[in-house]
Formats: C-alpha cells, sequence, structure tokens
C-alpha cells in the first residue's frame, strides 16, 4: 500500500488496478467478505482517499462514484445519483476534518 504522502492519483490507490483487458477495476473482485476486512476497508478510505483528497478533491469524489458503482455491479442513473451525493458528503466531510472538526461518531444501540 502506498504511503499517504505519495498518493496524487487513483493509480497511486492500493484497492484500484487495471484488469486484462485495460479496464479500470475501482474496488478488489471476489472478496472474501473476512472480518478483519473490515479495518483495511477503513484504511482504503480514511489513509488512502483521506490522502487523495488532500492533493485533489475532484479525483478523490471521482474515485468515490467509481467505487460505489462497482460495489453495486451497476451504475443506472439512480445509483450514479445517489453516489454523487455520497462522494459530495465525503469530500466535505474529508475538508472538515482536515480544517480540524470532530470525527462522526455514531450513537451506538439506537432504534
Amino acid at each position: 500500500m502506498n504511503t499517504a504522502n505519495t498518493i496524487t492519483s487513483w493509480k497511486d490507490l492500493s484497492f484500484t488496478r487495471r484488469n486484462s483487458g485495460g479496464r479500470v477495476v475501482f474496488w478488489p473482485r471476489n472478496n472474501p467478505g473476512v472480518s478483519s476486512d473490515f479495518g483495511k476497508g477503513k484504511a482504503f478510505f480514511d489513509k488512502e482517499i483521506g490522502a487523495l483528497a488532500a492533493v485533489d478533491e475532484t479525483e478523490a469524489f471521482t474515485v468515490i462514484c467509481a467505487v460505489l458503482s462497482d460495489m453495486a455491479h451497476r451504475s443506472t442513473n439512480l445509483e450514479i445519483g445517489f453516489a454523487d451525493s455520497i462522494g459530495r458528503a465525503a469530500i466535505l466531510g474529508l475538508r472538515a476534518l482536515r480544517e480540524g472538526a470532530n470525527a462522526f461518531k455514531p450513537i451506538e444501540n439506537f432504534d
């Protein structure tokens, strides 16, 4: 995995690659879903996307949207619109964190 100071493009992210046909794959395929992957997924966002956003917010936004579409394995206007809104909110949140805002902590055990 790249360190935060070397991430300047989607090409530097550890979870993106090109497949044998040259298509960019923004999310790992055939994920076994083991419990240790939770922390790995958080690090993909917190460390790698966070580092990319510090250098290029638009590139980070584009990756977030592409990752969500890759995860869903579809990209109709419904999914694209939803991903777009999540991407915009994520970039605002990352910017706020860089500027010293407190991280969001969800309430445990809510109804």
